[in-house]
């Protein structure tokens, strides 16, 4: 089974980055994209990687990013959470050891004999709820404040949680309210919320109080009302699940609950990053093709050489164009972004007229205007997007999702004295669907740092991303 790990959000060189073709197998085989830092140390089925570690406190991911194979490995299990921690963290008062719970949430479908059933054809989805590797489980929990680290693994599925109770155990109108202080990049300003949608690869920081139901009360994590695989209200799309969890909440043990109330935690906003009437962008059409059912970035196949050079240092705007009929979370290695905006569009005639110019040569004075397509003003982002840096974004059906991208400069010191382990330049990455299978289906493309004179690497030539 070919595998290679991807640690999802961090900041690492692209030679430690876990790109599809830097996969290897457990006899041996290399891929032609394998690197290893200190091959002498690196016996034939190990790679070593380099993580820096230079991110904001924040709960980062790693797992399986094989070519073609990423959805089976991350299926059946090959993913885990990386904690970053910052030791002046301590001074905000958050709950701490068993009060700070880490979830991961993933669907699965199992045979009767309890291994886990999965077919790479007609695929419709998981039909059971599975949390830290256990299906509908529960958890005792003490009438007090509890960290939630949230994050969605599952392969396809998107989430609506909240916390349902029973009306006669909560000390006021139900469902359970609770604080996100953090998601992909770390903390942002707290806030008040009954419940938020999750995508694959997100991850969500709460902080939840049990005091506000009576001991005894059993608090039920449900996906309401029902979210599907690839987004709420997409006929077709697989079982419902409903019930995922269930905390149980006791007597209070011990002195008073001592940490800080949500609202009283020292958390600054996060400064908006402002675009200027020069900055770049960059546009990615999700592009299904219609006879062979494919799914690309512009059209073009993620083999094909890197066609996006992008200068170091540099601020861009990057639109995710869907016209399809259901979402896709975007992730962009290496940076953390801001979500700009969502915009509608009329999916049907840009679809017909981007085709039209795929069939007829790409000529660039024929590529569709974006603008011309637009059937509404700029939609703001969901509160829990905004003031918050991201790594994987929403895009919903039939519109444009902006990203503005402040600085993209890799890391290019040493770890730890290990020669050639910090990057250099021309320096690649890749982004993607993370619909695991949309990803093995061919829809991630990469991506290039280049010097600021902007040098590319000989043979190569512009034109990936639409740019304007």
């Amino acid at each position: 089974m070919w595998n290679v790990v991807h640690q999802h959000g961090g900041y690492t060189a692209p030679q430690s980055d876990g790109l599809p073709e830097q996969s290897f197998s457990p006899k041996g085989f290399h891929a032609e994209g394998y690197t290893t830092l200190d091959p002498r140390r690196a016996k034939p089925n190990e790679a070593i990687y380099g993580y820096t570690n230079h991110d904001h406190s924040c709960m980062l991911w790693y797992h399986d990013h094989a070519m073609g194979m990423s959805a089976l490995n991350v299926y059946a299990g090959l993913a885990g959470l990386y904690l970053i921690r910052d030791p002046a963290d301590e001074r905000l008062g958050l709950p701490q050891g068993e009060f700070e719970v880490p979830l991961i949430l993933q669907d699965r479908t199992f045979n009767r004999d309890g291994s886990l059933a999965y077919t790479m054809v007609d695929r419709e989805g998981e039909d059971t709820p599975v949390v830290n590797g256990k299906a509908y489980p529960f958890l005792d929990v003490e009438r007090r404040r509890y960290r939630l680290r949230i994050l969605n693994a599952s392969n396809e599925r998107f989430w609506r949680l909240k916390f349902d109770v029973d009306p006669r155990d909560a000390l006021h109108e139900p469902p359970l309210p609770f604080w996100l202080i953090g998601t992909d990049g770390g903390f942002r300003a707290p806030l008040h919320m009954l419940d938020f949608l999750i995508s694959p690869a997100e991850r969500y920081d709460l902080i939840v109080d049990f005091s506000q139901v009576r001991a005894g009360t059993k608090v039920r994590l449900t996906n309401y009302p029902g979210t599907q695989v690839h987004f709420p209200g997409v006929p077709g799309c697989g079982p419902e699940i409903a019930d995922i969890m269930e905390f149980r909440v006791k007597p209070l043990s011990g002195d008073r609950d001592r940490t800080t109330p949500p609202e009283k935690l020292g958390l600054r906003a996060v400064a908006p990053i402002k675009p200027k009437p020069h900055t770049r962008r960059r546009e990615w059409v999700v592009y299904q093709h219609k006879l062979f059912r494919t799914m690309t970035l512009n059209a073009v196949p993620y083999m094909e050489p890197s066609q996006d050079f992008i200068k170091e240092g540099s601020t861009e705007i990057w639109e995710y164009i869907n016209p399809n009929h259901d979402a896709h979370p975007m992730h962009v290695h290496l940076v953390n972004f801001q979500v700009l905006n969502r915009q509608p569009i009329d999916a049907a005639h840009y679809q017909a007229d981007y085709e039209k110019w795929i069939y007829h040569g790409r000529k660039p004075k024929d590529y569709p205007v974006l603008a011309n397509y637009f059937t509404g003003p700029p939609i703001p982002p969901d509160p829990d997007e905004t003031q918050s840096y991201k790594d994987t974004v929403k895009a919903p059906a039939q519109m444009v999702t902006r990203i503005i991208i402040q600085e993209f400069v890799p890391p290019k010191d040493d770890i730890a004295s290990i020669p050639h382990s910090g990057a250099e330049l021309p320096a690649t990455y890749i982004h993607h669907c993370h619909l695991l299978e949309h990803e093995d289906d061919d829809l991630m493309r990469p991506w290039t740092i280049v010097g600021p004179d902007g040098d590319r690497p000989a043979g190569s030539h512009g034109g990936g991303g639409h740019s304007h």
